[in-house]
Formats: structure tokens, C-alpha cells, sequence
């Protein structure tokens, strides 16, 4: 998995190369010593970035915990959820980030999950977290089963509906299928021109509520493409967004039906 760039200089040849050689040893020499710099900086970015960014996020969070009970103002009430809201947003960006940034997809541990069971978590953490009355509805012919990493499958899912409750209308629904997750929202919906540009990192469409950081469909986009799971949006401009995604070795048990809301 390491590359000895020691092996491409002409020392360690057993006899001396001709000039065309010898330069194109020494020039793949210093890309493999550039490469390994890169790839270190890389492991000690992500080790350094898991401690040093989520300790201040916890304290943060543990600061809103603890004035929630202190008798505050409205305005200061509204704005310490405000300030709660950000801080989990932070907390799940960066913990999305740390996923992406991960080199070898073993170490992820997979398990069989319930596609259905995450949905309903991400769904009520919205409901919970935002501060404006949002309605949420799941449907499901059945149950939908996958093998995936726990936290990754959560953070497409939890980025998903994040995205469809700050861009629509105080309403988001999410629908089950045989191999597809559909994730939609009655807002306002996006011109052509902005759909070709939705899974540009930090775009946001000029309809879109305050908030967020316009990375979620990118995450979104870069985690299915690692994993395999096709994702596909379509938007009409006052009408909303759909996002499906698909997984392709899932299971899929029509016996398990039911909806939440």
C-alpha cells in the first residue's frame, strides 16, 4: 500500500540507464514521495480534526444543555435554539467529513440495517431540532434491508432530510420501496439551471430557507458513489424536490408494512 520511492533512483539500479530513463525514474520518484507527504498529511489531519474540532462542539453543546435551564428572555430563548441548532449541524458536518475522509472502506464495519428505522430517527431529530413547525410522513410498503456502515448510511439519510426540511415548506416526505429510499419536499422547488448545479459543494439555490451550508446533497452524492447506492434528484420550480436513492443488494420484506408520521 506504500510505494519505496527509494527503488526509482537510478542508485539503486544494477547498471547505469540512459539519460530518458534515468529521468523518468528520478520524476516518478518525487510524485511517490509527494504522494506519501500528501496521504500523511491527510491521517493526521483526520486524527487531529476528530479531537480538535468535536471537543469544542461538546462543550458548546454542553453550554446550550445547561442555559436551557436558566429563565431567559424570549429573544434569548429563541436565540440560544438558535445557537443549539447550530451546533448539532456542526457536529453532524464534521462528523461527515470524518467519514469521507476515512482511505479504505474496511474500516467501516458493516451490519445489516433497517432502512426504514433510520429514516424514522432522522425524520423526529428534524422534527425536534428545527425551530419552525415541521410535518413529517414515512410510507413504506414493507421493510427495506441493507448491509452498510451504520454511521454512513445514517449521515446520507440524516443530510437528506436536512436538506429537504431547510428547503421546503414545513413539510417532508420520505417513502420506502423495494431498493429505493425517496426523500421529497412541497417547497419551492428549483429552475433547471439550479439543478444542474445541486450537488456542487456549498451551492444554494436562491429559494432556499436560512441555514445550512450547502454541502448536504455534495456528502450526500460523494457517499453514494463510494458505496454504490445511486442517488437521483428531480425539482420542478413550485412544486419541490425529490431525491431517491437506490440500493441495489438490499432486501426488501413486503410482510413489515406500515407509516409514521
Amino acid at each position: 500500500e506504500r510505494l519505496d520511492a527509494a527503488a526509482l533512483r537510478t542508485q539503486r539500479f544494477a547498471k547505469d540507464p540512459d539519460e530518458e530513463v534515468a529521468v523518468l525514474a528520478g520524476a516518478l520518484a518525487d510524485f511517490t514521495e509527494r504522494l506519501d507527504a500528501f496521504v500523511d498529511r491527510e491521517r493526521n489531519f483526520t486524527r487531529d480534526a476528530s479531537h480538535e474540532l468535536r471537543s469544542p462542539l461538546t462543550v458548546m453543546a454542553m453550554g446550550v444543555e445547561m442555559l436551557e435551564s436558566e429563565d431567559l428572555s424570549s429573544r434569548g430563548r429563541t436565540s440560544l435554539a438558535r445557537l443549539g441548532r447550530a451546533v448539532r449541524d456542526m457536529r453532524e458536518l464534521v462528523e461527515a467529513f470524518l467519514l469521507l475522509a476515512r482511505e479504505a472502506d474496511d474500516a467501516f464495519q458493516r451490519e445489516r440495517l433497517c432502512v426504514n428505522e433510520l429514516v424514522e430517527v432522522e425524520l423526529e431529530r428534524a422534527r425536534l431540532t428545527r425551530g419552525d413547525p415541521l410535518q413529517t410522513r414515512l410510507d413504506a410498503d414493507g421493510e427495506l434491508w441493507t448491509n452498510a456502515p451504520r454511521q454512513v448510511l445514517a449521515s446520507l439519510i440524516g443530510n437528506l432530510v436536512r436538506n429537504a426540511a431547510s428547503h421546503g415548506d414545513g413539510e417532508v416526505l420520505a417513502s420506502v420501496s423495494a431498493g429505493a429510499l425517496l426523500i421529497e419536499d412541497r417547497g419551492k422547488g428549483m429552475a433547471p439551471e439550479e439543478l444542474e448545479r445541486a450537488f456542487d459543494p456549498f451551492f444554494r439555490g436562491a429559494e432556499s430557507r436560512r441555514g445550512g451550508h450547502g454541502v448536504g446533497l455534495t456528502i450526500v452524492q460523494r457517499l453514494s458513489d463510494r458505496f454504490g447506492w445511486p442517488v437521483e434528484i428531480e425539482s420542478e420550480a413550485g412544486v419541490g424536490t425529490r431525491v431517491r436513492v437506490r440500493f441495489p443488494d438490499a432486501e426488501f420484506d413486503s410482510t413489515s408494512t406500515g407509516a409514521a408520521s
